[in-house]
């Protein structure tokens, strides 16, 4: 019987590849979903030092096979050892890094085993009913992604690009077993022989290490203008890269595209200038914990992935950008931009508005963006400010990074509260999701990856929450000594009904997205890739309705639900009697639809 996730742990020259480290991560959260191991398959020769290495990095075991003729990477060898180890231990799944030694190894065993291969994969996950591993990645040139499955044949494999996946935080408490394993090989396995290894002196800078990237499109003109771009970079230090189109038009290095045919990812902050958003541009950035967009078009995709949109001519805001980042390097935390309080300038959290959608982004990817106090109270001045403000109509939470939406509360902060001080952070998060509860603008919940404790009771707190197939939802607080205490005994009961909130609190269990559907805790599951993608566009379909109706009905759902049924229908009757108010969209919208024309909402006639 197929079991453990394994995953080919690449090095070169006595060197862990990321790649490696980004798979085991990835691996050891398919794994929670199987209720299975990992298990890191390392080849080389002299190299099991490495092992507990990959330990710490998340894999449960390690299997080593060491000999010379391992030392350098040639496919005959390699291959032998690998399917060796598949066929001795039938693993389950398989994942091996998109590398050039990846592309150049997987096929081949997948033919040896007679399995399929799912290639460039961008997001990986299991479906919760047949436990099948779903692999996604694009198709069509890129214009759609597809999800594939291997539903008759074992290990099911995948090949992952460097720069996808996120690795885990190393902990040097996690004990695993290393061992060995025997390949024989004979003088038939060496069917080329190695003259020589040069090895070539790169002259660029590996834009996927980079923590910030100032990135240039056809939008920028000319191959001179990324000189601009390169001081913006070194002020900010950081990078340049491109996308395909500056690559095809001469003006970058292949070695700095991101992109689908190009590298994929995941710096601190990307700054997007004058690039439209092609998806298979956005396939390779859109893990970026920061997006920042600069382009005229205020249609232009790239800012249905952004966290700040600036809509205008780059070569006008540019020269300001680098006046400005060189005065705050200059005078420091003291510095404040011209037309700062136009925006609400946060420590923990990102908050920008684009065409009447406002987004609030939970920044603390290297925490798993856990809720703190300082957090909490930065959340509860944006909903005090969107409150009052009457051009947003729609409010997109969001967590930075990959990894989680908000994994809960910041243990760290907790562990030596009073019980007093307990009172007073739970009243502090009460108030707080219950004043983003009561906004009156819809609020739609975007979660990608971990919504666990405060993290599952903020989405609960938000009209719509839309998540990602690799999403996990749970209330883990009694496996610490505690209870929810964010409003989750109450919101997760009436949600989903006393027995699913039991359920989860009592064990403490993480759920998939596909269950949270089940049972209503989510409303919409899509590809991680078009999260954020379906989150804006649902945004523009409730903004083509009535405001003023979809704010009264949103009133009579919440209110209701807190009266008896007689009284709540009170409300809906007093809601329902607004909407033929002088001020109310009722008589614009019939009038509307008897003259067979569309309705406006936005500037209606008003009766006298």
């Amino acid at each position: 019987m197929s079991k453990d996730i394994f995953v080919f742990a690449e090095q070169r020259d006595g060197k862990l590849q990321n790649v490696s480290y980004e798979l085991i991560g990835e691996a050891a959260s398919l794994a929670q979903d199987l209720g299975q191991k990992v298990v890191a398959v390392l080849l080389g020769d002299k190299v099991k030092q490495y092992g507990d290495e990959l330990i710490k990095f998340g894999a449960d075991e390690v299997i080593v096979v060491e000999a010379p003729i391992l030392k350098e990477y040639m496919t005959e060898p390699y291959a032998k050892a690998l399917t060796a180890v598949i066929r001795d231990r039938n693993p389950e799944i398989f994942l091996i890094g998109a590398t050039s030694i990846g592309r150049d190894l997987a096929p081949r065993i997948s033919a040896r085993i007679k399995t399929g291969l799912t290639a460039d994969c961008t997001a990986l996950c299991i479906d919760p009913d047949t436990k099948l591993l779903m692999m996604t990645r694009p198709a069509f040139g890129g214009n759609l992604m597809a999800i594939i499955r291997c539903k008759d044949h074992r290990p099911q494999m995948a090949t992952v690009r460097p720069g996808v996946m996120q690795p885990m935080e190393k902990d040097l408490s996690r004990t695993g077993k290393v061992e060995r394993f025997q390949v024989k090989f004979d003088d038939r396995d060496i069917n080329i022989e190695i003259l020589e290894i040069v090895k070539k002196t790169k002259t660029a800078a590996d834009i996927t290490a980079a923590k910030c990237l100032v990135s240039g499109g056809r939008g920028i003109g000319n191959k001179e203008y990324f000189g601009e771009l390169r001081e913006l970079a070194e002020l900010l230090d950081g990078e340049i890269s491109s996308s395909r189109a500056a690559v095809d038009a001469g003006w970058m290095d292949k070695e700095r595209q991101v992109g689908q045919t190009g590298k994929t990812v995941r710096p601190e902050l990307y700054l997007a200038c004058g690039i439209s958003g092609a998806i298979q541009h956005v396939a390779g950035m859109e893990n970026s914990n920061t997006v920042i967009a600069i382009n005229k078009s205020e249609t232009a995709p790239i800012f249905g992935v952004s966290d700040l949109g600036i809509v205008g001519d780059l070569r006008a805001i540019i020269p300001r950008l680098k006046e400005a980042v060189k005065k705050a390097k200059n005078e420091g935390m003291s510095y404040t931009a011209p037309a700062a309080e136009q925006h609400i300038g946060l420590e923990n959290i990102l908050y920008n508005v684009q065409k009447e959608i406002a987004y609030l982004t939970i920044n603390r990817p290297r925490q798993l963006n856990a809720l703190n106090q300082k957090t909490l109270r930065e959340i509860g001045s944006v909903a005090d400010k969107l409150k009052e403000d009457k051009l947003v109509k729609v409010l997109i939470i969001r967590g930075a990074g990959g990894r989680a939406f908000v994994a809960g509360a910041d243990i760290s902060e907790m562990q030596e509260m009073t019980e007093e001080e307990g009172r007073e952070i739970s009243r502090l998060a009460q108030s707080v999701f219950t004043k983003i509860k009561e906004l009156p603008q819809i609020v739609i919940a975007a979660i990608n990856g971990f919504a666990l404790g405060g993290g599952n009771e903020l989405a609960m707190a938000c009209d719509i929450r839309i998540a990602s197939s690799r999403s996990k939802f749970g209330q883990p607080e009694v496996g610490l000594g505690l209870i929810p205490g964010f409003t989750g005994t109450q919101r997760l009961s009436r949600l989903c009904g006393s027995g699913a909130a039991k359920q989860m609190i009592f064990t403490a269990d993480k759920w998939s997205a596909e269950e949270a559907l089940r049972v209503g805790l989510v409303d919409v599951v899509v590809p991680p890739e078009g999260l954020m993608r379906t989150a804006r566009d649902l945004a523009l379909k409730i903004m083509s309705k009535s405001m003023n109706a979809i704010k009264l009905a949103k009133k009579a759902i919440n209110e209701g639900l807190r009266l008896e049924f007689r009284q709540g229908l009170l409300v809906e009757n007093e809601c329902w009697a607004k909407c033929f108010a002088a001020d109310g969209d009722g008589h614009e919208g019939m009038t509307a639809f008897t003259e067979k024309r569309p309705a406006n909402f936005d500037h209606p006639p008003r009766r006298a």
